[in-house]
């Protein structure tokens, strides 16, 4: 009889990572990656003092937005990570939340032009949703007639180079159209 081919170092790992990131969902993606390092908002200082032997304390008590390399490496980690194809319950479980989307698009209006991609390679997977929670659809349908306009816009030096760019925006402005 055959036998089932061993996984290999990288499945092993994969697998793993996923189940972690299942387990740990609202500490991860919730608090770390969305509130922590993608919202447009300062974060609230701590209540508590500083603990000088904790090196991750904040002994900065007022608010901080993430910084520019913090954003678009978290969105390029996140974008990554949702779409694997074994992360698919993590996916859905993310983009079945309408504050995270919010978050998204608050991105898509972010200031420098590699933050606004790569919160569009995220945002395009709330879009393509076939499912989508009433929240999130809600909030897509409402702001149609603003993001078909904003996207139509959107990064059009790229479509002459990008084909695939190109496709994925036509994609997603025929979905929400």
């Amino acid at each position: 009889q055959p036998h089932e081919p061993l996984p290999t170092p990288a499945e092993i790992m994969e697998q793993t990572a996923s189940q972690f990131l299942q387990t740990h969902y609202k500490p991860v993606l919730q608090t770390l990656i969305t509130q922590k390092c993608l919202s447009p908002h300062p974060t609230k200082p701590s209540n508590k003092d500083p603990d000088p032997n904790n090196p991750n304390s904040n002994p900065n008590p007022n608010p901080t937005k993430p910084n520019y390399m913090t954003r678009r490496l978290t969105l390029q980690l996140l974008s990554t990570l949702l779409l694997n194809r074994s992360n698919y319950p993590i996916m859905i479980r993310y983009i079945s939340s309408s504050s995270n989307l919010v978050t998204i698009m608050c991105l898509l209006r972010d200031p420098s032009s590699h933050i606004t991609l790569e919160a569009f390679q995220v945002f395009k997977i709330f879009v393509a949703n076939p499912r989508k929670e009433p929240e999130v659809k809600k909030i897509l349908v409402d702001n149609r007639v603003k993001l078909v306009r904003y996207l139509e816009g959107f990064h059009a030096e790229r479509e002459g180079v990008d084909e695939q760019f190109r496709e994925e925006k036509g994609l997603v402005i025929a979905t929400l159209d």
